[in-house]
């Protein structure tokens, strides 16, 4: 098992490793002077060329990574160009909205999900199957910022029960929290519940069909006892194969939502950062949704060797 966990943490690095490096170079050749930048337009060639000197922008690429890399380590992460004030107190102020906006998404997605998925795959009746999967079907295509607008025409304008836009601390206000989270979190969770509730109805169909399943039900076990008892955790695997993918989506429906709902998060922080060409903003939030993506996989992977130990064993033995 430790092997197992230090196999999948050392690709984890690697990987994180090799996206920096990806990223810090892609950041590189977009065009523009950083130094010109940060001073502005009106900066003589004096104030650029001390600019240049104090970020390293005079060294090669390959130095300017490695100093890049170093400073970071060190928990220094640069300076944004815009706000002129240290990139982590930037993302530190937008992690908290960003991160009660993928809880609660995950929280309907789950919901939904399951709900539709599951009933679509133990129910008997092929017109409710066909009904449930076209529904997974419709909620799976419509693109995330057209369900973000229909849901402010309705519940914001139209209804007035919920306000239009912008965060409220749910810690500080918990009323006014809850109402501002409900339809982001509503409407990106239900977006992505559509694919998941497809992968979730075929997990549970493969198993319902297994001879195993059919012998419990040859004697006398009940449908309820057969799904939650036996189906489910062979089923799982491949949820949860299914989850470590959705954080991926939910991160990039994420910055869409946040832009339509004006959600102060990661998201919409990195379209501001692009519009002003803010690159150390960009490259470092980037690293950060690499980063989150890696722990996720990690955490998935010691799923599945808690949910099937063969799995483990197979992954030692590699």
């Amino acid at each position: 098992m430790t092997a197992f966990l230090l196999r999948r943490a050392a690709q984890g690095i690697v990987t994180l490793v090799a996206a920096s490096f990806i990223i810090f170079m892609a950041i590189r050749l977009i065009p523009g002077d950083p130094a010109l930048m940060y001073a502005g337009n009106d900066a003589t060639p004096e104030t650029l060329a001390a600019i240049r000197e104090r970020f390293g922008l005079n060294e090669p690429i390959w130095t300017q990574y490695l100093i890049w890399v170093g400073n970071a380590l060190r928990g220094d992460f640069g300076t944004s160009y815009v706000a002129r004030v240290p990139v982590v107190n930037l993302i530190g102020l937008r992690v908290m909205p960003t991160l009660l906006l993928l809880v609660g998404s995950v929280l309907v997605m789950s919901i939904v999900g399951f709900a539709i998925g599951a009933w679509a795959a133990v129910t008997r009746s092929r017109s409710l199957d066909a009904i449930l999967t076209g529904l997974a079907s419709l909620l799976s295509g419509a693109p995330v910022f057209w369900i973000g607008l229909l849901a402010i025409l309705f519940f914001a304008i139209y209804l007035r029960w919920l306000p239009v836009g912008g965060y409220v601390n749910p810690f500080v206000d918990p009323i006014g929290g809850l109402k501002a989270m409900a339809m982001p979190c509503v409407v990106l969770g239900i977006a992505m519940a559509g694919s998941q509730a497809r992968f979730i109805r075929t997990a549970y169909k493969e198993v319902l069909n297994s001879d195993y399943i059919r012998l419990a039900e040859a004697k006398g076990a009940s449908r309820a006892r057969v799904v939650w008892r036996h189906a489910t955790r062979n089923a799982l695997v491949p949820i949860v194969t299914i989850y470590g993918l959705a954080i991926a989506n939910l991160l990039g429906g994420a910055v869409v939502i946040e832009t339509v709902f004006t959600w102060p998060g990661l998201g919409l922080l990195m379209i501001n950062s692009v519009n002003v060409n803010d690159f150390p903003t960009v490259q470092v939030i980037l690293l950060l949704y690499v980063f989150i993506f890696v722990v996720v996989n990690f955490l998935t992977d010691v799923s599945y060797s808690i949910i099937d130990p063969r799995i483990r064993l197979t992954g030692a033995a590699a």
